[in-house]
């Protein structure tokens, strides 16, 4: 497969790092990647990298990232989720080095039919069998 894409298997975080020319963030937020990028992980990217997070604020140490763009380490940086929003750090705003938007990538109108056919079937589901076909948490029904 590595052939066929012409990509390069990466074993850890930091050889990813140290090869990227663009680093694009896309995980959850959870205990193990709140900060999974900060000062540590800046040191390691190629000097002049785009960095983008498109995933959760939080992954992202925001005053690593800060004095990444401000030494240089990355070029530029593009982002739509903040640590503390919607109180976004004026650095960003500011910045030429940032191109910030709203976390929009869901909001659309083939989303949103999505969504509605969904929490229809659950509810059909729901109605027929007692439960919903993907419960956020399991309901608790008596009857």
């Amino acid at each position: 497969m590595e052939k066929e894409y012409n990509v390069t298997y990466c074993p850890t975080l930091e050889s990813l790092l140290n090869s990227s020319d663009i680093v694009s963030i896309h995980c959850p937020l959870n205990a193990a990647t709140t900060n999974l990028i900060s000062e540590r992980e800046f040191a390691q990217m190629k000097d002049g990298v785009f960095f983008i997070n498109t995933a959760r604020g939080p992954i992202v140490d925001e005053e690593a990232l800060i004095a990444a763009l401000e030494s240089g380490k990355v070029r530029r940086a593009g982002l739509d989720v903040f640590r503390d929003e919607p109180n976004i750090h004026p650095y960003f705003t500011n910045s030429d080095k940032c191109t910030i938007q709203p976390h929009l990538g869901g909001i659309t109108e083939e989303a949103a039919k999505r969504s509605e056919r969904e929490c229809f079937e659950n509810i059909k589901a729901f109605l027929q069998t007692g439960r919903p076909i993907a419960p956020v948490n399991e309901p608790v029904v008596s009857v």
